[in-house]
């Protein structure tokens, strides 16, 4: 009779000794199952075709047959007594099964849910411990919005840290208002970490910047920058304090004016020529209020101090009460220096009715080379 291979299929002999497909033996080594019909090993115990289980006698599982298939089969069983054991034994199996699928789908289910919580948990707590560290307000009012079954210890701290960063603006803001460089020093001391700090010190790097630039002076230019080396107005300090810097006249300049001032003078009183050129520039702006004078026109005015005939001598002296500065001239560019001071003159004669002693406020001005190219003089004393 030709059959199903049990073991792969393939159609074959119930007589062949061996599968010509597999290789596995057939002749008397197998039967059909009394519940499907299906062809199994007569070794196996449960038909691989149905799944029920098979009883075999103990002369069909250890001697092997010759016999054709039809005659190994076992007889069905008579009556129901013996079938319903079997029924039984099916539904056991099942049942078993589904409650073990149930148990596992359980376990899964409760192990995923706990790894949930877990992590949500974790995701909280992180959330939390952000939250009380920022200074943003947004930030914890994030929090409260998210996480709003968290624990409640942890949503009272997030509030009361909420209040006391508005109680820290407010502090903010009247700082502010105030304009006061004290009260912005006190705000970024008492809250070194607030988001305001920046702003603040942006706020007193202005207010020390306009107070430099209203005293314009060298020290108040100087104590800005000692203080805002990576100030905003630190170009501006440096460069306005070079130009201060530069008008500083240094004591070897005020001992040339001085010089240069006694040497005129000391020319005017003894009607020296040459040594009261030496003191002029080339082109001399004003001379006693008069434009564009010529050094042959300060010659002539020192004459004219020496023509009266009862003059015996004459001397000026110089106050030493200098007001030097120095100033930029439009026209070159150049800083010169301009110069007020005062000196008497003296002068011996013989008419007591004339006039003996003057003193004179002198205004002037000295090129860099140290020219005199503008002079003045007003009498303010007269004896």
């Amino acid at each position: 009779m030709i059959i199903k291979c049990p073991e792969c299929g393939h159609q074959v002999s119930d007589l062949a000794e061996t599968c010509p497909s597999c290789g596995i033996a057939i002749a008397g080594k197998i039967l059909k199952c009394p519940h499907c019909g299906g062809t199994m090993l007569a070794a196996q115990h449960v038909c691989p075709n149905c799944l029920n289980t098979v009883r075999q006698s103990t002369n069909q599982q250890s001697a092997p047959s010759t016999a054709p298939v039809q005659q190994q089969e076992q007889p069905e069983p008579a009556g129901n007594n013996e079938q319903e054991p079997q029924k039984k034994n099916t539904r056991h199996g099942w049942l078993a099964t589904l409650i073990i699928a149930l148990v596992i789908a359980l376990g899964v289910s409760f192990v995923g849910y706990y790894f949930y919580q877990h992590t949500q948990a974790q995701n909280e707590q992180y959330a939390y411990e952000n939250a009380m560290q920022s200074s943003e307000p947004a930030v914890l009012q994030n929090f409260l919005d998210i996480y709003t079954a968290a624990p409640q210890a942890h949503r009272d701290s997030v509030m009361a840290h909420m209040e006391q960063l508005k109680l820290i603006d407010m502090e903010w803001q009247n700082a502010v208002r105030s304009q006061s460089k004290s009260a912005l020093l006190k705000y970024m001391q008492l809250h070194p970490e607030s988001v305001h700090v920046t702003e603040a010190k942006l706020l007193v790097d202005s207010l020390d910047w306009i107070q430099a630039a209203n005293q314009n002076t060298l020290e108040s230019y100087k104590t800005y920058m000692e203080t805002h080396n990576d100030g905003l107005h630190y170009d501006d300090a440096k460069l306005n304090y070079d130009k201060l810097n530069d008008r500083v006249v240094t004591p070897l300049e005020e001992q040339m004016i001085s010089s240069l001032f006694n040497t005129y003078f000391n020319s005017l009183a003894k009607d020296d020529e040459p040594g009261l050129l030496s003191t002029l520039n080339t082109v001399i702006r004003t001379f006693f209020n008069r434009q564009d004078v010529t050094k042959a026109d300060v010659i002539q005015y020192m004459k004219k101090l020496h023509e009266a005939e009862d003059i015996s001598s004459m001397n000026f002296l110089l106050n030493n009460d200098w007001k030097i500065d120095k100033i930029e001239n439009i026209d070159t560019g150049e800083m010169e220096y301009s110069v007020t001071f005062s000196v008497d003159q003296r002068i011996d004669r013989s008419d007591p009715n004339q006039e003996r002693l003057a003193t004179y406020k002198v205004s002037a001005k000295v090129t860099p080379e140290g020219k005199i190219v503008d002079i003045n003089m007003k009498k303010v004393v007269k004896q």
